[in-house]
């Protein structure tokens, strides 16, 4: 039916089109007002018409516009204008694909691309996604535009080092006079455990429970007030709206306080509260806060007693760097959480999620709701291990306190040195100085100070290590730096440079070789250097290099944890065979063409961006020292935190199941005690392996 409206409409834009002839809208329009049309002439004779002037100028028609309406003068009986409509719509049709690219209609998204999207959105944070603009009626003729993303707030200025150093050590005095304290009445409670597990206590205090509860919970309490700063993290946690194992602790605390003010009330000498467990498990939370404040003042100690950084490891592409130090951005690294804390905000609120509800289904299957203070204190103390709050900060504590001359950025500047597996090594790293020295030099038809003047030159131009003995040498002679003026690196290993016009090659026996260069056929020098001058030789430098004892454990630490070295050196000599015969030890080090070696010894000059790690001693052990202690540090971190939550994971299902079977012999407190105290031994197993290496 509607197409059939349609072929009636379009049917009479045509019959209308035939009307609208040139003569009838020049005869309408031409003077400027309505006009008749002209009646056709009816068959007969012709009759002349008469003649029609002429206008001046004839305005041409303007382009009907679909949005502006153009006012016409106005008439006593006004008729509509005869416009086809057809060419209305065609005309804007035409406009619209003119807009577009082609005026092809694209092709549907595919299914696989949408879900992909939903993802990204999904994934994406909420601050960067775009707001969806909202229905439109009518189809969108322009593209919106783009917002402008907000400018991002400059980091705020981090604290002097002096005032986190001073600020560190009054928290670790604190945190350690609480600690002390806070031993004495966990100590005598421990003590209570054992002698009641060999029954020689009297028998008042298993008689009386007015006696044994009332003991137990003071002695806890004493505890907990002595630890003050574990309820104030804890209630900061609750605050931000997180969770640690501060606030787990406090919860295991708060069950066995009231499970002891139910059995004064109550009379009930069933079972003895958990006092023992509970204050041991406060004490390790106090515990780990005075490491995290130790850890982060033995850091900040290192670089106020230097003053300034002087070198820094930093992370490339190659492999960690050691570069020119900065302190910007240490603090930041430092104040990240590590993975224990990360884990803590997920894993210990399931956890005592867990311990209620099964609790409670163990009061509410064996009807006995008296014993649900017991039953909540027995399976939330089992799920609150030692370990948890020291598995994150013990290796730290370990890791800070090694005299090496390095301090890590927390976790996240030891984890950051930690992955990578390549570590960039120069000549200064090899061989320092004082292990690279001259044996003498021998000269061919020229001046020793012409000769020495060449070698200088052309050596400070190349930037090599050699530029120190050679400046000497050239202090002695009495000679005189020449212009050089250009220097090129070549892949034999040598330097080809340019003095005066003449052509300057200095390098090994073998780039002379190469170059064609006649060398003394009785001369054998493995470590030599040579030069030569418009290819004819001119001397022979005895460079003699001796290995560093602090280089040799260095590259025997590499080796031993799999880390391999990559020479960025620029000395020609220096090579995997010069290493490997020097040393002894066949670290399998990564020799680059010469280009990439001289891009990473650039690199390793340029100032660090992020210093994962603080390095304040000349040498390459510090630098190993840094990235194996913190490989070894993120291990232990990681393996720890693991072992701790499978600890309490099995503490609250074994404590169910004793629970649900009425076995309360086996939960006593020194059985509570001996069961966090047995994985609390890995924690500090692993801890320990940081401090030997």
């Amino acid at each position: 039916m509607r197409r059939r409206r349609d072929e009636e409409l379009y049917g009479a834009f045509d019959e209308q089109e035939d009307e609208l002839s040139l003569e009838a809208i020049l005869a309408e329009y031409g003077k400027g007002g309505r006009q008749p049309v002209l009646e056709e002439p009816s068959e007969g004779p012709p009759s002349q018409p008469e003649p029609v002037p002429e206008p001046e100028s004839i305005p041409e028609p303007e382009p009907v516009q679909k949005e502006e309406r153009v006012p016409g003068p106005e008439y006593e009986s006004p008729a509509p204008d005869r416009v086809a409509l057809k060419d209305i719509m065609s005309q804007t049709v035409d406009a619209v694909l003119e807009d577009e690219d082609d005026g092809v209609i694209a092709q549907p998204v595919p299914l696989r691309e949408r879900l992909a999207a939903v993802l990204e959105r999904f994934h994406r944070p909420a601050a960067e996604q775009k707001r969806r603009p909202a229905f439109q009626d009518t189809e969108q003729l322009f593209d919106e535009p783009e917002e402008e993303p907000e400018p991002e707030e400059p980091p705020e200025p981090e604290p002097l080092p002096e005032d986190v150093l001073r600020e560190a050590k009054r928290r670790c005095s604190r945190l350690r006079g609480g600690l002390i304290w806070g031993m004495l009445p966990a100590l005598a409670l421990v003590a209570a455990a054992v002698l009641q597990e060999l029954e020689k206590l009297p028998s008042a205090w298993l008689d009386e429970s007015l006696l044994r509860c009332a003991t137990l919970g003071a002695g806890l309490l004493l505890t907990a007030l002595a630890c003050m700063p574990v309820w104030k993290q804890a209630a900061s946690l609750l605050r931000e709206g997180k969770a640690g194992c501060e606030l787990c602790a406090a919860v295991a605390v708060l069950t066995q306080l009231i499970c002891c003010v139910c059995g004064v009330v109550t009379g009930s000498t069933r079972a003895t509260p958990y006092a023992a467990a509970g204050a041991l498990l406060i004490l390790a939370c106090q515990w780990g806060l005075y490491l995290e404040a130790s850890a982060l003042r033995n850091a900040y100690h290192l670089l106020v007693l230097n003053g300034t950084v002087p070198y820094v490891a930093s992370v490339t592409a190659a492999g960690v760097c050691r570069q020119q130090g900065t302190a910007e951005g240490f603090y930041r690294l430092c104040s990240k959480p590590d993975p224990a804390r990360r884990w803590q905000n997920y894993a210990l609120p399931l956890v005592l999620a867990t311990a209620a509800v099964l609790s409670g289904v163990v009061c509410f299957s064996g009807g006995n709701m008296s014993d649900f203070p017991w039953v909540l204190t027995a399976l939330t103390t089992a799920g609150a291990g030692l370990g948890i709050p020291l598995s994150g900060a013990l290796p730290m504590y370990y890791l800070s306190r090694r005299r090496s001359g390095c301090a890590a950025a927390g976790y996240a500047g030891a984890k950051a040195v930690s992955r990578p597996r390549r570590l960039v090594l120069t000549d200064d790293d090899l061989f320092p100085a004082g292990t690279v020295t001259l044996n003498g030099y021998k000269v061919f038809g020229e001046e020793r100070s012409r000769a020495v003047s060449y070698a200088a030159s052309v050596a400070r131009a190349a930037g090599s290590s050699l530029t120190p003995l050679l400046e000497r040498q050239l202090t002695a002679e009495g000679g005189f730096h020449l212009s050089v003026e250009w220097v090129n690196y070549c892949e034999e290993g040598g330097v080809e440079a340019n003095i005066r016009g003449e052509t300057v090659l200095m390098g090994s026996a073998y780039f002379m070789k190469k170059r064609k260069v006649a060398l003394p056929r009785d001369m054998k020098l493995s470590t030599g250097v040579f030069l030569a001058v418009d290819g004819a030789l001119t001397a022979v430098f005895a460079v003699k290099y001796q290995p560093s004892r602090n280089a040799e454990w260095a590259l025997r630490t590499l080796k031993r944890f799999h880390i391999v070295p990559v020479l960025a050196v620029r000395s020609g000599n220096v090579t995997p065979g010069l290493i490997k015969r020097k040393f002894g030890v066949d670290a399998k080090p990564v020799y680059p063409d010469v280009s990439t070696r001289l891009a990473l010894a650039q690199l390793a000059e340029q100032q660090g961006e992020q210093p994962c790690v603080a390095i304040c001693r000349e040498g390459l052990m510090p630098l190993v020292e840094s990235v194996a202690g913190s490989r070894r540090a993120v291990k232990a971190v990681r393996t720890a935190t693991i072992l701790s939550y499978i600890g309490a994971a099995a503490g609250v299902a074994l404590a169910y199941y004793l629970t649900s079977v009425g076995n309360f012999a086996l939960l006593t407190p020194i059985a509570m005690v001996l069961y966090q105290v047995l994985w609390l031994l890995p924690t500090l197993l692993l801890a320990g392996l940081v401090k030997h290496y």
